[in-house]
């Protein structure tokens, strides 16, 4: 079989709770996968709409333009 007879499949999508704008996070942080998960989570388990954010501080205090939930700062 030839590779460009495989269909492609998607393998990854963007959760709904997931902002699509790019993070300021270094290379290599575990930020953005942290919050991929945490979006994944929020839609599987349908809590988006019910769902308050708490911003910490440091490079992580900008969480709240990531994140299509509300949102305050710690």
């Amino acid at each position: 079989m030839v590779m460009t007879d495989v269909p492609a499949k998607i393998v990854y999508e963007r959760p709904e709770a997931l902002d699509p704008r790019v993070t300021h996070y270094c290379p290599g942080c575990t930020h953005g996968v942290a919050h991929r998960l945490i979006a994944e989570v929020l839609d599987e388990m349908g809590e988006t709409g019910n769902t308050i954010g708490v911003a910490s501080v440091g490079c992580s205090v900008f969480a709240y333009n990531y994140f299509n939930i509300d949102f305050v700062e710690a």
